[in-house]
């Protein structure tokens, strides 16, 4: 905590610096002064949080100086000196606000200072953390475009340039999740102090405010301190990636910061914040620890950002027919590449994803075989940018092509039967429905399905229900029941019983464990 004494008495400001141990109390003391004027230069350069002022001096006093702070609205805390004969100056000087207390000069001693010292701190603090409350709600009306009063700008002291920064914690890519970052639970209160003190001491750039997007992402608003250089953009990178580093080896975990500057215009801060939040949406382009300016990426305008664009998957499906790998390897490279130039686009990605996932189970739906899901958080790793996707959906093409020969192996009857479930399995379904449907007896289709497949009829539509329910807590946030409901069980808490039985974990757990992956 920074302090500045002021009196125009030296003798009196070396005894005071010779009191107390200031280092080991977390104190610092950045100046002192002989005089008011000097010493309100000096709150205005060095923003202490704690003054030590004398009533009496020259040129401008220590009432003067404690108004003149006042006005400026610094945020100081006051520890007034006084002489017996000063009492009268001393209570007008609490009475102007910002002061914590008063001492008379002949009885300090170093626990009283401290006393003293103490008190101050806990009423700046106290104080800083209102200011800061206010401040960051502004700044987040202002960033979000929910507030366009200049006068704003004013109150805190605003002045361009600015620096516009966007921290996301890496999340996993989700085919069911286009709009938005996924939100999980985290103590962001803790990293922005982290990043809070990181920036505190830069020569280049202050830290003005921040605010929580949600529980992954941060919004940090910096002030150039030197507002008659030019835009120094390399400056604020290299602010940035420090933090960057600390945040992982601090929280173990993976981050992305993507930064952008508005124009001289405060008003323009709402375009920068759209351009950040679209950069930390098309991470997955990016992949893990991205540190980028959000104006050097192919992001798509507005108008073009959800539009989509057809796909063809005729060379893909060519490939698939001649069972030729090295062809399929190249097609399903081309038509990422092309979802990722000359834009980016999103749209285009997930449109992409739903066509690959319905190729790769196309084999399955025509031959009655369980359905493969490309980001099952219990058989696959998590994917973080495009080369994952492209690696995941070539195997998974790799490996359809092995098993179309295999399933080839299947009888006739057993295909039927297992269309028929994948047809029925959200209804209450038996055995006897399903030979029913296909014309033989239970007794011969239990044989089948041991024969062929080497598990019983219930295993068989116990896991594909399960695998049912796990697609749908991973891509939606639909209740237990009505998950349970949806694929085939009357009561949630047997439905909760089989899972865990077949997973290990309860549906819960496992919704959770996606999120954090």
């Amino acid at each position: 905590m920074k302090l500045v004494l002021v009196d125009d008495e030296r003798i009196v400001i070396e005894h005071i610096i010779g009191l107390v141990p200031w280092e080991k109390y977390g104190y610092e003391i950045v100046a002192t002064a002989t005089n008011g004027k000097s010493a309100l230069r000096i709150c205005e350069e060095k923003r202490p949080q704690i003054v030590i002022v004398d009533i009496r001096m020259p040129v401008m006093d220590g009432l003067q100086l404690i108004q003149a702070v006042s006005e400026k609205q610094l945020g100081i805390k006051f520890i007034v000196l006084s002489a017996y004969e000063d009492f009268s100056f001393a209570r007008q000087a609490i009475s102007l606000g910002g002061v914590s207390s008063y001492l008379v000069k002949h009885e300090i001693d170093s626990d009283k200072l401290l006393q003293e010292l103490n008190k101050a701190k806990s009423a700046w603090e106290m104080d800083e953390k209102q200011r800061r409350m206010l401040k960051n709600e502004y700044i987040k009306n202002l960033v979000t475009g929910m507030e366009h009063n200049p006068s704003v700008y004013e109150i805190h002291g605003m002045k361009p340039p600015f620096g516009l920064v966007l921290i996301q914690k890496d999340s996993p890519f989700s085919a069911g999740h286009l709009t938005a970052a996924q939100a999980e639970p985290s103590n962001t209160a803790k990293w922005i102090w982290d990043i809070a003190k990181l920036c505190s001491d830069n020569e280049h750039w202050q830290l003005f405010g921040e605010f929580s997007v949600h529980e992954a992402q941060v919004v940090l608003l910096f002030s150039q301190r030197n507002k008659v250089s030019g835009l120094m953009r390399e400056q604020l990178r290299e602010l940035l990636s420090p933090i960057h580093s600390h945040l992982f080896h601090a929280y173990n975990r993976t981050f992305s910061v993507f930064y952008t500057f508005p124009t001289i215009d405060p008003a323009a801060l709402h375009t920068s914040f759209h351009q950040v939040t679209e950069a930390a949406r098309h991470a997955v382009f990016c992949g893990r620890e991205a540190l980028a300016c959000a104006g050097d990426l192919p992001l798509p305008i507005e108008s073009a950002s959800t539009s989509g664009r057809s796909i063809r998957f005729d060379e893909l499906n060519e490939s698939l027919e001649q069972q030729n790998i090295q062809m399929m390897e190249t097609a399903v490279k081309e038509l990422f590449s092309r979802i990722c130039t000359p834009k980016w686009d999103l749209r285009g990605l997930f449109d992409l994803i739903n066509g690959l996932t319905i190729l790769v189970n196309e084999p399955a739906a025509k031959n009655g075989i369980a359905e493969s899901d490309p980001f099952d958080i219990q058989v696959y790793n998590p994917v973080y940018q495009i080369d994952d996707l492209i690696d995941r959906f070539t195997h998974l093409l790799c490996g359809r092509i092995s098993q179309m020969n295999e399933t080839s192996q299947l009888s006739n009857k057993m295909m039927k039967a297992l269309r028929y479930i994948h047809e029925h399995y959200h209804e209450e379904i038996s055995i006897e429905d399903v030979t029913f449907a296909i014309g033989i007896s239970p007794s011969y289709l239990h044989q089948l399905f041991k024969k062929e497949l080497d598990r019983t009829f219930l295993d068989y539509v116990t896991e594909y229900r399960i695998q049912q329910a796990k697609r749908i807590l991973r891509q939606e946030d639909a209740k237990i029941s009505e998950v349970a409901a949806r694929i085939g069980y009357r009561s949630p808490q047997h439905f909760t019983q089989v899972f865990k039985r077949v997973t290990g974990i309860l549906p819960h757990q496992y919704r959770e464990v996606g999120s954090r992956q």
